[in-house]
C-alpha cells in the first residue's frame, strides 16, 4: 500500500547530495532510516521535542515542531528545521542528513512572532487549501484550555520577485473549537472532513470528524461561528484517550493509550475504504515500546513510506525526541 502527499514538489530525487550517475562515489552517513526506529537526534535536545509537521516534503525537508527548548523546559513553542533527505541506490539507503544551519526561510520568520507566545502550542498541520490559500494550524492554550488556531496567507503572495509575503491572523477555528481542549486537526484527503481530538467527552480525549463545506473553504468560513456537524468517530476512539490524528490520503496514524498496547501510548493506524475508517491496528513492538509514542505524521519519498512520531523511550537526549520509521511493510 502506498500513499503520496498531494504537495510533493520534486517527485523523485535519489541521490540529492551526491552524483547520481556514480555507482562508486564514497557518502558518509548520517541518520539511516529503516524499519527499526531511528532517533532523529541532531533535531532533538534534551527537553521535549515532539508534535511535527512537514508542510512540502521533498528532497529538501522543512519540519515544524513543538519544543519547549526555547524555555528551557516551561512552555512549548513551535521551532523549525531543516532535512536533507535522500536515497542511495548502490547501498539501498535512506538518509537523513541535518544542516547545521537552517535554510532561510522567511515563511517561517514572519510565522513564529504571530503565533508563539508565553502559552503552549502544540500540534502544527499545514494543509494547502482550494482556491489559492494555504493554512498553518496549532493549538494554543492561552485561554485556558486549547483552541485550535490557524494562520492563512495566498499561495501566489510567495517565491515571486514581488512576492508581498503577508500573513493573516492567528484566527480562531470558531467552527469546531469548544469550552474544552480541542488539538491536533487534519484534513482529509477531498477536503470534505476535518478531524481533531478533544476532551469535550467524558473527560478523556476521543477524535471527532466535522464536515466542512469545500465550496466556501476560505479563511471567514474557518472563523465563522456557524454550526457544523460534529460528531465523535466511534471507530476510531475507545474507553481511553486517542489523541494526534493524522491523515495522508487513505491512511490514518494517531496515538492511543487504550488498552492491549505496549504501554503508555502507543501509535496505531486506520484505512480509509467504503466511505469509513477501518478498525485501528497497533503498529507493533517494533515501533511501540513501554513508554509513550506519539504525535505520528506519514509522507512518501521515493519508494519509501515513512513515519515520523516522538517518544520518551530510553535512549533518547531527554524528554520525548523525535524518531523516524520505514513503515509500509507494516500497514496490512
Amino acid at each position: 500500500m502506498k500513499f503520496i502527499l498531494p504537495f510533493l514538489l520534486i517527485s523523485v530525487i535519489l541521490l540529492s547530495s551526491c552524483d547520481p550517475f556514480n555507482r562508486d562515489y564514497k557518502f558518509e552517513y548520517d541518520i539511516i532510516i529503516s524499519d527499526i526506529p531511528s532517533n532523529l537526534e541532531k533535531l532533538n535536545t534534551e527537553y521535549d521535542d515532539y508534535n511535527s509537521d512537514l508542510p512540502y516534503p521533498y528532497s529538501f525537508l522543512n519540519i515544524y515542531f513543538s519544543s519547549n527548548r526555547n524555555s528551557n523546559g516551561d512552555d512549548y513553542d513551535i521551532v523549525f528545521k531543516s532535512i536533507d533527505i535522500s536515497y542511495h541506490e548502490k547501498d539501498n539507503i535512506l538518509n537523513f542528513s541535518v544542516p547545521s544551519t537552517d535554510w532561510i526561510n522567511s515563511f517561517r520568520d514572519k510565522l513564529f512572532p504571530l503565533i508563539n507566545t508565553q502559552s503552549d502550542e502544540y500540534g502544527p498541520y499545514s494543509f494547502s487549501g482550494p482556491h489559492g490559500w494555504d493554512y498553518f494550524f496549532y493549538a494554543n492554550n492561552e485561554t485556558g484550555d486549547f483552541d485550535i488556531k490557524f494562520v492563512y496567507t495566498k499561495r501566489l503572495d510567495w517565491g515571486t520577485y514581488e512576492a508581498q509575503e503577508r500573513l493573516y491572523g492567528p484566527q480562531n477555528l470558531a467552527l469546531v473549537n469548544s469550552d474544552y481542549d480541542d488539538l491536533y486537526p487534519t484534513i482529509n484527503q477531498n477536503t470534505s472532513k476535518l478531524l481533531f481530538c478533544s476532551n469535550r467527552e467524558n473527560n478523556q480525549f476521543d477524535i471527532f470528524n466535522a464536515d466542512i463545506n469545500t465550496e466556501n473553504f476560505l479563511p471567514e468560513y474557518l472563523f465563522t461561528t456557524n454550526s457544523i456537524p460534529i460528531s465523535k468517530v466511534e471507530v476510531l476512539s475507545s474507553t481511553s484517550n486517542d489523541k494526534c490524528p493524522s491523515i495522508t490520503n487513505n491512511l490514518l496514524v494517531f496515538a492511543s493509550d487504550r488498552d492491549g498496547g505496549y504501554g503508555g501510548y502507543d501509535l496505531y493506524y486506520s484505512l480509509y475504504a467504503d466511505k469509513k475508517w477501518s478498525e485501528p491496528v497497533n503498529f507493533g513492538d517494533k515501533i511501540n515500546s513501554e513508554d509513550d509514542e506519539y504525535r505520528p505524521i506519514t509522507f512518501t519519498f521515493n519508494k519509501f513510506d515513512i513515519m515520523i512520531y516522538s517518544s520518551n523511550r530510553p535512549g533518547g537526549k531527554g524528554g520525548y525526541d523525535l524518531y523516524s520509521v520505514i513503515i509500509e511493510d507494516l500497514i496490512k
